[in-house]
């Protein structure tokens, strides 16, 4: 039986008030993994706030060995916020930490997965579900 989610809010450094209106977040803590809800814009002004976002995350979802992180309420996410996040999944790997996307809307974060080659270190999934029971094989963590 799978433990009911506990959501906590993100403990950030001050990025200023318009930095944190302007992207906001928190997390689901469950038994076997933490869920980041993104909410808002990560963008070139957003980006540190979006970088320690992903911090805090990574560093939650460490003894729980998977973090999803939950882009159906982001309203706009740029290039680098992207590679940003596959940086963080491919080093959270190294940590022992699986970490895949929900996105139920397909499209402009997609294929920017794809083209730039990081689908192996940062799988989007259409629903919760999938994304939560990713399990990467030995072959993709190794790519």
């Amino acid at each position: 039986m799978e433990s009911r989610p506990h959501s906590v809010e993100l403990v950030l450094p001050d990025t200023g008030a318009d930095l944190s209106r302007r992207l906001q977040a928190d997390l689901d803590l469950r038994a076997d993994a933490v869920i980041l809800h993104v909410y808002g814009e990560a963008d070139a002004y957003t980006r540190p706030r979006w970088r320690a976002i992903l911090d805090a995350a990574v560093a939650e979802a460490a003894p729980r060995g998977r973090l999803v992180v939950d882009v159906t309420a982001i309203q706009f996410i740029g290039c680098r916020p992207i590679l940003d996040l596959a940086e963080r999944a491919q080093r959270a790997t190294t940590g022992g930490v699986r970490v895949a996307m929900f996105n139920p809307y397909p499209g402009v974060i997609d294929r920017v997965i794809t083209i730039a080659g990081l689908s192996a270190w940062l799988p989007v999934y259409p629903t919760l579900a999938a994304a939560l029971a990713f399990a990467p094989t030995s072959d993709t963590m190794t790519r």
